[in-house]
């Protein structure tokens, strides 16, 4: 693998950005926005034109490579079991927060992925509007910057010894209504227990300290391999609610990630029993 690969990706997505995505914020025309499964599940030509852009030069840049994209398993599920491959496969969220971004909000970024025989091993979230990139993976480090570019590499922010201490961020978009209330009552558990934003942008809360778990219904590869595999250089620890492990491909169900193992524990006990 490149010595530069980190690098290498993070100015790729940066042009693709540049190119594809920005000059359609805030300038969407008539019909350039549709929805996918309803309302809350929107797709704009930024999202297809960035996905097409990334597939097309990350598989060039890494020749033999698959990509799965959103987009391309919203248009055929089968393109997911590209990741049940050996090899390397590039996972794509073209633009995670779309809704943001169709509403000319600057809380969205494109997510990238390298995922090695199974494994995720790299990962890059690049916030284009807030000009904010993370990048890292467990082999790699951290690294997060200003303007797509990350100068220095990112230690773990400290995080409270006591789970009562903690921060956390709740995915309450797929749970019942509820289910919804029955979580909230948990909140004097914690500090403060918040909404996700997007997964993008949660995971950058994450890496900075300011938040220190987060709990999700949903586990798309998309939506959290990139920021899965940035989070393992600081050894966060993520794991299905039932507790098994999370692998590349496995959207069923939801993901809670915690500081470590102990703190997973602990945090799973009070809020999924």
């Amino acid at each position: 693998m490149s010595a530069t690969l980190l690098t290498d990706v993070s100015r790729i997505m940066a042009e693709v950005a540049a190119t594809e995505v920005m000059p359609r914020w805030r300038n969407l025309g008539t019909g350039d926005v549709s929805e996918k499964t309803g309302p809350d599940d929107l797709v704009t030509i930024a999202d297809r034109a960035a996905e097409l852009a990334l597939s097309e030069r990350l598989a060039s840049y890494l020749p033999g490579s698959l990509v799965v994209g959103e987009e391309a398993v919203s248009a055929d599920a089968s393109v997911m079991r590209r990741l049940q491959q050996r090899g390397p496969v590039w996972v794509i969220d073209p633009i995670d927060g779309t809704q943001a971004f169709a509403g000319g909000e600057p809380d969205f970024t494109l997510m990238v992925a390298l995922v090695e025989d199974g494994r995720a091993t790299a990962g890059w979230i690049y916030a284009p509007a807030l000009g904010e990139i993370a990048y890292g993976g467990k082999d790699h480090g951290v690294w997060m910057g200003r303007d797509g570019k990350a100068a220095a590499s990112h230690a773990r922010a400290d995080v409270p010894a006591r789970v009562g201490d903690m921060i956390g961020l709740l995915g309450k978009r797929n749970l019942t209504d509820a289910r919804r209330a029955e979580l909230q009552a948990k909140e004097a558990s914690f500090r403060a227990l918040e909404g996700v934003i997007y997964a993008g942008i949660d995971y950058m809360r994450l890496l900075r300290g300011e938040a220190h778990f987060v709990l999700y219904g949903k586990s798309e590869p998309w939506d959290h391999l990139p920021g899965l595999a940035i989070l393992a250089a600081h050894d966060f620890y993520a794991a299905k609610h039932d507790g098994s492990a999370y692998r590349p491909g496995d959207n069923t169900g939801g993901l809670l990630i915690a500081p470590d193992a102990g703190s997973y524990s602990e945090i799973k006990g009070i809020l999924l029993g």
